[in-house]
């Protein structure tokens, strides 16, 4: 049999040493790390619980205030394009406008607490948009007490439009900085939804167009939003209520779905009873969960 020198074995023996130095020094350098790695990994452990909350807070404001201030945005273009046509007296484009450029509004009045006299000048019963569509759809002689309804003058128009143009930029600016709480949000929200959001399911919300479905969808877009950023939060507080508002949202959207045409809602005078009935049936379930979830985050 034959047996490598001794000379052979030794220089076998000083490689294994050598290779096994390596690796020890190299298992001991990953142990270590610089400062910036050190951080990386630090942040990429989990989060507490009571961290992944403060983090969340800090994330649902932040992503909400940016929501409002997108709408505010685009509410400014097309009220401009809106008041141009009712101030020129073109009131078929004004009609087309009036519904699909009140979304944006509707959108963002989760947050409504923070700016209360713009919302009252520019959503009141007898001003802003609600003054307009008067004239857009007015009464019949049959409905104003057998008299005649006179039009708006050209000053009167230009006096109405210039309000609401003014009114809307100011509403821009109130929310360019605005972050709402977590506990406004969801305060906001519940409030929406027991009141405009349940008119409009109602048909009570724009009594002389008949537009209330596009309301009620820019209510439910707003507050799902709301939602989607309050939900990582809730779940940890109860799981099932966050889960029942995602059904909730679902099916309330599902009813709004079934009656839209492409983009466009019928309006409300046309819904039979039954398809009113569902829609309210699904609105009052969505808003009372909503209404569950201020005590809920503060419990």
């Amino acid at each position: 049999m034959h047996h490598p020198p001794a000379r052979s074995k030794l220089r076998t023996t000083a490689l294994v040493a050598a290779v096994s130095a390596t690796l020890l020094l190299a298992l001991a350098g990953c142990t270590s790390s610089s400062p910036s790695e050190a951080a990386a990994a630090a942040a990429a452990k989990p989060l507490s619980q009571e961290a992944f909350i403060t983090r969340q807070l800090g994330l649902s404001s932040v992503d909400f205030g940016e929501y409002l201030r997108r709408q505010a945005f685009t509410l400014q273009s097309g009220t401009t394009e809106f008041v141009t046509a009712w101030e020129s007296g073109d009131d078929d484009l004004a009609r087309s406008l009036y519904a699909p450029t009140r979304t944006f509004y509707n959108r963002m009045l989760a947050a409504s607490a923070s700016f209360p006299e713009l919302d009252a000048s520019l959503d009141a019963p007898d001003s802003g948009w609600h003054a307009i569509e008067a004239h857009l759809w007015p009464l019949t002689t049959a409905e104003n007490q057998g008299m005649p309804v006179r039009p708006t003058t050209t000053d009167q128009r230009q006096a109405v439009g210039q309000q609401l143009e003014a009114d809307t930029k100011s509403l821009a600016g109130a929310v360019s900085g605005l972050r709402p709480t977590v506990e406004e949000q969801a305060a906001g929200v519940a409030a929406l939804m027991a009141g405009r959001g349940a008119a409009a399911a109602a048909g009570e919300q724009e009594p002389r167009s008949h537009t209330d479905l596009y309301d009620l969808q820019a209510y439910v877009d707003g507050s799902r939003e709301v939602f989607s950023g309050l939900r990582p939060i809730l779940v940890t507080q109860n799981a099932a209520l966050a889960t029942t508002l995602d059904h909730r949202f679902d099916a309330a959207e599902g009813q709004l779905n079934a009656l839209r045409t492409g983009v466009s809602f019928p309006g409300y005078d046309t819904l039979t009873s039954d398809q009113r009935q569902a829609l309210q049936a699904a609105v009052a379930d969505l808003t009372a969960s909503l209404g569950q979830v201020p005590q809920t985050l503060a419990g």
